[in-house]
């Protein structure tokens, strides 16, 4: 069964002309298939017309039967949703401070963001993160990796002597 956009009123046919020849190309698009389909247009030569697949085709008529000009409206794009969070940054700051290493069994003296890795892993922090996620948690924190790197944990230790001033 052939799918056709529903009859338009002329007050219609003129605002979809309208938005066909807008800046916004996406939705200029979504007109040019309204109005494709209002002149009779089936949906495989509307889509080959315009470079889409049938299945937007269809959905943009369908829509538009049952939203009218709301159909057409472009909301914005959630996008991906945000992993890395001010939150874990606090987190790895604190881990960074109050723990060592080796407090997980790891012959390191130091913090390095491999291991800071698997210490948010081992932790149930994330499933999994990479080096620069790490980074990027602490800069959202408002923490810098470096410094935290090079904090001291306590009195300074005496320095080994110098051999070769002797």
């Amino acid at each position: 069964m052939a799918l056709y956009v529903r009859s338009l009123t002329p007050p219609e046919h003129i605002e979809l002309q309208s938005m066909s020849n807008s800046d916004d190309m996406i939705q200029a698009r979504w007109a040019q298939i309204i109005l494709l389909s209002a002149n009779g247009t089936g949906v495989p030569l509307i889509a080959d017309t315009l470079e889409l697949s049938s299945a937007t085709v269809r959905a943009r008529i369908k829509a538009f039967n049952e939203r009218g000009f709301d159909a057409l409206e472009r909301s914005a794009s959630p996008g991906r949703p945000e992993t890395i969070s001010p939150s874990l940054g606090d987190r790895f700051a604190a881990l960074m401070r109050e723990r060592e290493p080796r407090d997980f069994g790891w012959a390191d003296t130091g913090w390095t963001l491999d291991l800071l890795v698997k210490a948010a892993t081992v932790e149930g922090w994330v499933e999994s993160i990479s080096r620069e996620g790490v980074r990027l948690a602490l800069r959202k924190s408002k923490y810098s990796y470096r410094r935290l790197k090079n904090w001291a944990k306590g009195p300074k230790r005496p320095e080994a002597p110098d051999l070769e001033a002797r």
